[in-house]
C-alpha cells in the first residue's frame, strides 16, 4: 500500500487510509494512480500488474470515472453509454480478475464538492455512476454507490464544513502548494478517512446478499467506523 507521497501532500487518496478500518495483517494493495482512467489505467499495463500479484480469493476494488469524463483527452476518455468503451473497460476488468478467482467489487466515484446551494451538490459526474450500477448488475457483481453515499454525506455536513474534506486551504499553509488550492475534486486526509467510513459502513450491509464477501465484511475494525473525531493531517502522515 502506498502512503505518502510527499510531492502531492495533503492530498490523499481514501483507500490511502483504509487499513485503519480493517484488522491488522489484512492487506491491502493501492494500484490507483492519480490522473488514470479506465482507458489509460489498463493502456498503461497498470491492470496487468494487478493481475500479476492477484491470488485466488483476493477481493479487488474498481473504481473508475473522473477522468474517464475528459472528452477533450483521447487517452483517458471512455463513453459511458451503452455499448461505450467505458462499461467494456469494467466488464474487462471483472471478468478478467474472476479468471484469477478474484471477487471484484466495483464502486461509482466520490462525488465532486460541487454546490449549487448551501445543502445540495450537482451531480457533476453524469452518465458514469449509472454505467457502473449498471454494469455491475449485468456481470451480477456487487457495487457500493459512493457518489449517492459522499453526496449525502457531504450535503449534510454543508457546503463551508465540506470545505476540509477536499483540497481547499490557504496560502503559507504546506509546503507542496505555497500559494495555497482551491480544488473540489481531490481529497485531504479527513475526507478520505470519511469515505472510508461510508465504505465500510456500506461494505457490512452488503455481506447479507452478497455471501461470498461475507470474509471481507468480517474483517472490518468496528471500532474505526464509529469514530466521530476530526482528523488532522499531520496526525496521519509521518
Amino acid at each position: 500500500m502506498q502512503y505518502n507521497d510527499w510531492t502531492s501532500y495533503p492530498q490523499t487518496g481514501w483507500v490511502q487510509l483504509l487499513d485503519r478500518f480493517f484488522e491488522s495483517g489484512t492487506q491491502i494493495l493501492n494500484f490507483a494512480r492519480n490522473g488514470r482512467s479506465s482507458k489509460s489505467f489498463i493502456a498503461e499495463g497498470r491492470f496487468k500488474k494487478v493481475l500479476e500479484q492477484a491470488q485466488p480469493g483476493d477481493f479487488a476494488l474498481i473504481q473508475f470515472a473522473h477522468n474517464d469524463e475528459k472528452s477533450n483527452d483521447p487517452e483517458r476518455y471512455a463513453s459511458p453509454e451503452k455499448g461505450g468503451e467505458f462499461r467494456k473497460n469494467l466488464s474487462f476488468m471483472a471478468k478478467e480478475l474472476e479468471k484469477k478467482g478474484v471477487k471484484p467489487v466495483f464502486l461509482t466515484p466520490v462525488t465532486r464538492r460541487k454546490f449549487v446551494s448551501e445543502n445540495k451538490i450537482e451531480n457533476s459526474h453524469g452518465l458514469y455512476p449509472n454505467a457502473v450500477l449498471e454494469t455491475a448488475a449485468e456481470l451480477k457483481i456487487p457495487c457500493i454507490d459512493l457518489t449517492a453515499l459522499s453526496t449525502e454525506y457531504f450535503e449534510k455536513c454543508g457546503k463551508e464544513k465540506s470545505r476540509r474534506f477536499f483540497m481547499n486551504f490557504d496560502a503559507g499553509i504546506f509546503e507542496n502548494y505555497p500559494d495555497g488550492k482551491s480544488d473540489d475534486s481531490h481529497l485531504r486526509c479527513d475526507g478520505a478517512y470519511s469515505v472510508c467510513r461510508l465504505f465500510v459502513t456500506a461494505l457490512l450491509k452488503i455481506k447479507d446478499s452478497w455471501s461470498e464477501y461475507k470474509d471481507l465484511a468480517e474483517k472490518v475494525c468496528i471500532k474505526g467506523i464509529y469514530s466521530d473525531r476530526e482528523i488532522d493531517d499531520e496526525k496521519l502522515f509521518w
